[in-house]
């Protein structure tokens, strides 16, 4: 049986960034200071017009082939996930797949959308595909360009960044991939979303604001906070490893505050978990993928071999979604 093994990371974000204070004065809204406390964004980067979500995912994507001297051709299979699509069809993976020069290999390229809970999830569809031993090399992506989907009229628009993160999984003969858990509960359905689509294509969903983002109702602000360290521990238990074994914890990075609160509950230091809503802002299903990036580029992955990594992804709809591999 083949495992899959995480052999590389890029990243790409807009060069524009835009502070609180900026926000502020385009918006007329005023940031609340605990929005700045609990949250933990100060900034955040706005993709331009050539900054398309296949443009970014393909920096990403090249970034990581960079890292590793590996060529485009020798990628058997791409996985993009995002909810903020360049197109409804055809798949931006598909496009991405020629963007990084990879077409002439001809691998499978094809999109996801489990909202912002992509990054987690993506990595275990690609350590499924790697285990039936059909594909060696698999490069996941996740991107985000929720800004071109907002109103800017409301404050908790202040979030939303872009971006965009990828890895790299090979096959190997040890773990590697260890396991996942997840949850989906789809009577939040209508709390959050970009609710244009088939049924709305017209006039008036056009006139109802159905093609930017809608927050319907508030999630709670405990739904992370509670959720995360029961999908950890049935992750722990799952795959038989200790909480000892862990070395890295890659959460969702959408409120700061909600990280610390799990890393406490879950009785683990501070120094387990890496955040980057300071610097880069949220990108939804690449703020995981781009916080592994930071986190090695920062050193904060020496050392780490042998120890348990772990990717714990949330998104509206409502799912959340928790993998395991070995380092």
């Amino acid at each position: 049986m083949k495992y899959a093994k995480i052999i590389s990371s890029g990243m790409y974000v807009p060069q524009k960034i835009m502070t609180n204070k900026e926000f502020e004065q385009i918006t007329n809204m005023v940031i609340d200071p605990y929005f700045t406390e609990q949250i933990g964004i100060n900034h955040r980067h706005i993709s331009q017009s050539h900054e398309t979500p296949t443009f970014m995912a393909a920096e990403a994507a090249k970034k990581a082939l960079e890292r590793i001297n590996m060529k485009p051709e020798q990628i058997d299979l791409i996985i993009l996930g995002t909810d903020t699509p360049e197109a409804v069809s055809p798949p931006d993976a598909a496009r991405v797949q020629y963007l990084i020069g990879a077409n002439k290999a001809e691998p499978l390229a094809f999109n996801v959308n489990a909202s912002c809970a992509n990054g987690a999830l993506l990595l275990d569809i690609a350590s499924r595909y790697i285990a039936l031993g059909d594909y060696k090399n698999v490069l996941v992506i996740g991107v985000y360009a929720m800004t071109k989907f907002l109103n800017w009229k409301y404050s908790w628009e202040a979030l939303f960044s872009d971006g965009a993160g990828a890895l790299i999984l090979t096959a190997d003969d040890k773990p590697g991939y260890l396991g996942s858990v997840s949850r989906c509960d789809g009577s939040w359905w209508h709390n959050w979303g970009i609710y244009m689509g088939a049924g709305t294509m017209n006039i008036e969903g056009i006139d109802r604001g159905l093609h930017k983002l809608d927050l319907r109702a508030a999630y709670p602000a405990t739904v992370n906070e509670e959720g995360w360290p029961v999908l950890i521990n049935k992750l722990i238990e799952k795959c038989k490893i200790s909480k000892e074994e862990i070395g890295m914890m890659f959460f969702t990075q959408v409120r700061k505050k909600t990280i610390l609160k799990v890393m406490e509950i879950l009785g683990m230091s501070e120094d387990k978990t890496h955040m980057i809503m300071d610097k880069y802002g949220y990108t939804g299903s690449a703020c995981v993928y781009m916080a592994y990036d930071d986190a090695f580029d920062c050193g904060k992955m020496r050392n780490m071999e042998g120890k348990v990594l772990i990717f714990l992804t949330s998104g509206v709809g409502f799912q959340q979604v928790a993998v395991a591999f070995r380092w």
